[in-house]
């Protein structure tokens, strides 16, 4: 009797336990949330999800990505949507996504990017069709940008730069500052840049005006010994073209004329950019210059970028061409590394590694940046 008493009242201690049901799935209940118009409490629920056991699954990332996007985070969100894109890059909801994310942002010309594969399929991608007629709207009426995102916002850029040369030959160092201000879509901006070398020093000033299609700077060094005494470029950009599944083209072109102690130079730099969204450009350009004694040079360079991580930028490149940047065209070989890492949405910082060959000299570059923006 007392056994049958002791097992009842252990069934019916361990009843409640039993009765309780099991915790939540954070991803399942993250996008409950969020389409019931719950972003802010689905996020963190979303984020346990993309970073658990939900990692390498591209719904979680796109439903973070989406919340981020309702509360206004779009940074976050674009850098979410960015992962599901990696994981899964034929998806076509996180395109359509990442190009409203652009849209929201005023960021007309990148929205169009995003979109161009989505619209190039046979039949187009339906929301991608609608989003697409939105940025026409949009740019009919430029006086009034989609989101607040389109606000002004300022950059900083710090850089510094020191060069090792063979031959026994004196050190380059370089410093820059640059600050711009963009606002619909439109940039103003200047820098400053101070070089030291061969014992003489140089401070180039510069101004810059750029839209979503191209720019123009003027700058100029006042007695300058191997900086252009003033100078002028200019630059255009077409809109990208899908060609392949989740791939785009886009030709560029830049040019301007620099006058320096020893004569003037005119420059003329088509290129080709191929890119699978944000996470692999290839780009080719050719150099053409006509230096400072009236000779044709031509060259080429090569530029590689991918993204393993949302937030890191790898770059790779190869450069066999003519270069005016001390006052005498000489050919360069040249191979540069270099690494961008955003340590969050207003931060940034750069290092790039540069070898280069030249006829009277080798040379080493080590530079290191920041970008502020805010």
């Amino acid at each position: 009797m007392r056994r049958l008493l002791l097992a009842a009242l252990i069934a019916a201690g361990a009843a409640p336990a039993l009765a309780q049901p099991a915790p939540p799935d954070p991803l399942a209940e993250g996008v409950r949330l969020r389409q019931a118009g719950q972003a802010a409490e689905a996020i963190p629920l979303l984020e346990a999800a993309a970073r658990g056991r939900a990692a390498a699954d591209p719904d979680a990332w796109l439903n973070l990505g989406l919340a981020y996007s309702a509360v206004g985070r779009f940074d976050d969100a674009d850098r979410a949507l960015a992962e599901a894109e990696r994981l899964a890059p034929a998806y076509a909801d996180v395109a359509v996504a990442r190009a409203r994310i652009a849209f929201f942002r005023g960021d007309l010309g990148q929205a169009e990017r995003r979109l161009a594969p989505l619209l190039a399929a046979q039949p187009p991608h339906a929301d991608a069709r609608a989003l697409a007629d939105q940025v026409v709207a949009a740019r009919r009426t430029p006086a009034a940008p989609p989101s607040t995102e389109a606000r002004a916002r300022w950059r900083l850029d710090l850089g510094a730069t020191y060069g090792d040369r063979s031959q026994g030959l004196s050190s380059t160092r370089i410093a820059q500052v640059a600050l711009s201000r963009t606002e619909n879509g439109r940039t103003l901006g200047g820098s400053v840049e101070y070089a030291r070398q061969f014992g003489a020093a140089d401070t180039y000033l510069e101004g810059l005006v750029a839209g979503r299609f191209g720019y123009v700077a003027i700058g100029g060094a006042s007695d300058a010994d191997f900086r252009p005494e003033w100078a002028v470029r200019a630059g255009a950009v077409s809109p990208a073209r899908a060609f392949a599944d989740g791939w785009s083209a886009q030709l560029a072109v830049d040019g301007g004329h620099s006058r320096y102690p020893t004569g003037g130079v005119w420059s003329l730099h088509p290129s080709l950019t191929v890119a699978r969204g944000e996470a692999l450009s290839l780009t080719a350009r050719w150099i053409n210059v006509i230096d400072e004694t009236d000779e044709y040079r031509t060259g080429y360079a090569l530029r590689g970028g991918w993204r393993p991580v949302p937030r890191l930028l790898l770059q790779a490149g190869w450069t066999h061409a003519p270069e005016s940047s001390e006052g005498v065209t000489v050919r360069v070989k040249a191979v540069n590394l270099g690494a961008a890492f955003d340590v969050s949405d207003d931060l940034t910082l750069r290092v790039d590694g540069v070898h280069e060959e030249r006829p009277a000299y080798d040379q080493d570059l080590v530079s290191v940046g920041v970008t502020r923006r805010f």
